[in-house]
């Protein structure tokens, strides 16, 4: 599914940096709102089936529209040109306060690139904000505006977003096309949506109408709690729209205040969906558990003896029931942080105990950047090459490990499967030791195999089905 982020709504060319007037002081009304040192709470009285007007006018001030210049690099016919000054353009979004001292949670797509930033509140008072820190992974960011002192600002609490249920109603306010505190309201669609957007997907998904400029804007229950900060849209429809739980937005937050960066722990593994073909030959009872498809070296997993094919059922006494939890549960952790694995290695159990290392950036673990230098040794012998015709592979026998994927043909039926450079070390849970042994291996099997190879470094686990024989 295709989605967008509710991307800063960029104001016209007439809106200058210069137009972001700031007002020398809160207006009165804000001011003594803000003077209450506690966030407000649904009204007593109020009856949401009748008019929601009370719970906004309670709400409302804590939600603030965020104003952004940004720095973009002088263009010149179309050529970035370093020696001209850098272009400014503006966008705007939605946050809300979090604190009576000025703290305030946005999206960190609204504040990227961020040279100033100017906070509008509710009344017209305007107040410069500072960056105190961003989250990409989870789209989430931390502003903190500068007050004059003995004032406070309005602020809002964040619910328990895993007690919300699919079918509640939930308001969402904001600023979309820059129309500021406008209120939606809606029900809460689905849970747990992943929209491809990144590891830690765990969207809310709502109907209630949020665009352009809501970005980082609150969606709250009906106790006047924020469950959600509306992050996202499927641009091809109506009424589709995401939002970062408050359950994450409470960690991500706190991580930002103290730190500046959230730094989140990692095993040093990938992980592969439990199909049922790996159940099959895993001899797995439970539907659902994390396989362990890649081990890097180096890392904290290859450090405690994880293996290529190992299931994981259990981290800290609690199910892993699916590959994403898993991720979102380690990433919850710090670095340093001690885990202990129940794992499946041969239809047996056994405990592993993991220190987290800091999960490296997205970009360097695509690269793979992250992994240790290989360096070479002294000269080696040249290896010798065999041929499997009836696999279309040519091997490698070199003098330490298992025979060298050194070519593969395209009609090969281990083509997709295998690539030049793998080194082929296990086929069922056996170490494999020769080309003749591997041609041997695969010619006797009716089921498909599981090898295990040496790729780049890594070891990854790779399941061949029936077909691919």
């Amino acid at each position: 599914m295709k989605v967008h982020a509710l991307l800063p709504f960029a104001l016209g060319a007439g809106m200058s940096a210069g137009a972001l007037l700031l007002l020398p002081q809160l207006n009165p009304a804000v001011a003594a709102k803000g003077a209450e040192t506690s966030a407000p709470a649904a009204p007593l009285t109020y009856d949401p089936s009748r008019s929601l007007a009370p719970l906004v006018d309670e709400l409302g001030p804590a939600v603030v529209n965020l104003r952004v210049t940004q720095g973009a690099q002088a263009q010149l016919g179309g050529w970035s040109a370093p020696g001209l000054p850098e272009a400014l353009r503006q966008g705007a979004g939605s946050g809300f306060f979090v604190s009576a001292d000025g703290y305030l949670v946005t999206n960190n797509h609204v504040i990227d690139g961020a040279r100033s930033v100017t906070v509008n509140l509710e009344g017209g008072a305007a107040l410069p904000g500072t960056v105190v820190g961003a989250d990409p992974r989870t789209d989430l960011a931390l502003v903190k505006v500068e007050l004059p002192k003995g004032q406070t600002v309005p602020f809002v609490t964040l619910g328990d977003s895993d007690k919300a249920r699919v079918g509640d109603w939930v308001v969402a306010i904001g600023a979309p096309f820059g129309l500021d505190h406008s209120v939606t309201a809606g029900i809460i669609s689905a849970k747990s949506r992943d929209i491809g957007a990144g590891p830690y997907d765990d969207f809310i998904q709502t109907d209630a109408s949020i665009n352009p400029g809501n970005s980082g804007g609150p969606l709250f229950n009906l106790d006047g709690e924020v469950v959600g900060v509306n992050t996202a849209i499927n641009p091809r429809g109506q009424g589709i729209g995401f939002s970062v739980p408050s359950n994450v937005v409470r960690g991500v937050i706190e991580a930002l205040r103290a730190d500046g960066r959230v730094a989140r722990g990692w095993m040093g593994v990938g992980l592969t969906p439990l199909s049922p073909s790996l159940k099959e030959r895993l001899a797995v009872e439970a539907d659902q558990a994390a396989v362990v498809g890649t081990v890097y070296p180096g890392t904290p997993a290859a450090e405690a003896g994880l293996e290529p094919g190992d299931v994981i059922v259990a981290l800290d006494g609690a199910a892993a029931s699916t590959t994403d939890g898993l991720i979102r549960a380690i990433g919850a952790r710090k670095p340093g942080e001690q885990l202990r694995l129940e794992v499946l290695r041969d239809g047996e159990k056994t405990e592993l105990k993991v220190t987290l290392a800091e999960r490296p950036d997205e970009e360097d673990l695509q690269s793979g950047a992250f992994l240790p230098g290989r360096g070479g040794g002294g000269e080696r012998r040249p290896p010798t090459v065999e041929e499997l015709p009836t696999l279309g592979l040519r091997l490698s026998a070199e003098d330490e490990g298992g025979p060298r994927v050194s070519g593969i043909a395209r009609n090969s039926p281990l083509a997709g499967y295998l690539q030049p450079g793998d080194r082929l070390v296990e086929v069922n849970g056996a170490p494999l030791r020769s080309a003749k042994e591997l041609a041997r291996r695969l010619g006797g099997l009716e089921g498909g195999a599981l090898l295990v190879v040496e790729r780049q470094g890594a070891r990854v686990l790779v399941e061949l089905p029936p077909a691919a024989r």
